[in-house]
């Protein structure tokens, strides 16, 4: 019997790992003048740069729906096609 997936545990792993990401592009950005951020922009809308507080949680929140549509894009066909196939 194959396994599903629990799209609960997708999207907060997605969420984790993106956050990370997030991170670690501000630090960069910050301590050696990166400009990743810069070219993340056009992907979070309503996050700035120059880094301001809302534009953080902007950005966290963007990361949050991504997460959760990218689970939700992963989860769920994997999980029916595993059910179409153990019904065949």
């Amino acid at each position: 019997m194959k396994a599903t997936l629990s799209f609960r545990a997708l999207a907060i792993t997605f969420f984790i790992a993106l956050t990370v990401s997030y991170l670690l592009c501000i630090a960069a950005d910050l301590w050696f003048g990166f400009r990743t951020l810069q070219a993340l922009a056009p992907f979070l809308p309503g996050f700035t740069w120059p880094l301001t507080f809302s534009g953080f949680l902007v950005g966290l929140l963007w990361i949050a729906v991504c997460s959760a549509y990218s689970a939700a894009m992963i989860a769920f066909p994997y999980n029916y096609l595993v059910k179409w196939e153990q019904a065949i």
